[in-house]
């Protein structure tokens, strides 16, 4: 999201109004005698700057009051518009109440804020932001909540905080949104995200190439068209969020193939189809009535494949399926054993190198130094 940079010269340009000019429009302040009383008031206001013979910006407003102590003015109803050297509109904003103190570069807004970057197509909407020139932090107040809207992106979210400096962003409250991805198909996929805080990296021209990402902690939940994921902390890379990666208390589903899993941690590449699973991982597969435990699971959601690896312990019905490493083939309800493979079936018990497993048909084929044992 690249908005701050645009923010910062729209605030910005509200400086050079000031040389040419709390009161009725400053509520809520402590105000001295010199503050209560406007040096300049209009009414119905229209300026327009210009550099070099071209219209930089223009400022309409119902109310406008100018005052001594620090440059300080109020706008009411106020719109703001920039123009480029082509003058064509780049930005704009809207709010009921635009309050500054220049020398201090400090800006607030309140009141049905709209702030367009027709450039980045970037929408902010919210009732109070308020903007620090000296640190170049934009910030809102405590527990208000801001809406961020970029193509097929929405975000909304409390408490809300983005540096220039750093082009992060940090919604430090509850926070929700959507995303509608790409896709061949004649319909696009749609990713919803929810947590008790989120905060990412902002491109911009200066970093345009840099990796962005987006971080939901606490009782975060991404949703897709496929795939469930719920877990302490999850990160959505890319700006397609085409990769998701999830830690700490993993739990989710594939609603498609009905499989269920819990886990570590997790990598899924939506591109590719493949999920990543390690740490204490359990799949549970409920049609097939399956359960399967090992270290890492690798998941085909295309191909319904699962690779294990170690300490693999796989259950269906009577049967007990131990290896080292392990491939379950879903459709066709197999399995392939490697590494001490052993399959016990009520009190029979059969070891080997490698075994291949068919549970609809509970036929077993045995390679490499076989063993077992058979009860009569």
């Amino acid at each position: 999201m690249n908005f701050s940079k645009s923010y910062l010269a729209l605030i910005f340009s509200f400086t050079l109004f000031s040389s040419l000019s709390a009161c009725s429009l400053k509520y809520q302040r402590n105000a001295s005698v010199e503050e209560n009383f406007p040096q300049l008031s209009f009414e119905q206001i229209q300026l327009t700057q210009f550099e070099n013979n071209r219209k930089v910006m223009e400022l309409k407003s119902e109310n406008y009051e100018q005052y001594k102590k620090n440059g300080m003015f109020f706008a009411k109803d106020a719109k703001v518009v920039l123009f480029d050297s082509a003058q064509n509109e780049t930005s704009s904003i809207k709010a009921g109440l635009l309050g500054a103190e220049p020398k201090n570069q400090v800006y607030e807004l309140f009141d049905g804020i709209e702030f367009f970057d027709k450039n980045q197509n970037v929408l902010i909407v919210g009732d109070s932001l308020k903007w620090n020139g000296n640190t170049e932090q934009l910030v809102s107040i405590k527990n208000q909540q801001i809406t961020i809207k970029r193509d097929d992106l929405e975000i909304t979210g409390k408490d809300f905080s983005a540096s220039v400096v750093s082009n992060t962003f940090l919604f430090s409250g509850k926070v929700n949104g959507y995303k509608v991805l790409a896709s061949d198909s004649s319909q696009n996929d749609k990713i919803t995200f929810s947590g008790d805080s989120m905060q990412g990296s902002m491109s911009s021209s200066k970093n345009s190439g840099k990796k962005t990402s987006t971080i939901l902690s606490g009782n975060a939940i991404v949703k897709t068209s496929t795939m469930e994921i719920r877990a302490d902390s999850i990160e959505l890379c890319g700006d397609d969020f085409s990769k998701i990666k999830a830690q700490g208390n993993v739990h989710g589903k594939n609603m498609e193939s009905a499989l269920e899993f819990s886990a570590q941690e997790l990598d899924f590449d939506q591109n590719t189809k493949l999920v990543i699973l390690s740490g204490n991982v359990e799949l549970k597969d409920e049609k097939n009535d399956v359960v399967a435990k090992a270290q890492n699971i690798e998941y085909n959601q295309e191909t319904d494949v699962s690779i294990m690896q170690i300490d693999v312990e796989l259950t269906q019905k009577k049967n007990v399926c131990r290896a080292a490493y392990a491939i379950y083939r879903k459709k066709e309800k197999t399995l392939d054993l490697s590494g001490n493979a052993t399959v016990k079936q009520d009190s029979d018990t059969f070891r080997a190198q490698s075994i291949k497993f068919n549970m609809e048909t509970e036929e077993i084929q045995m390679d490499g130094n076989i063993r077992g044992s058979v009860s009569s």
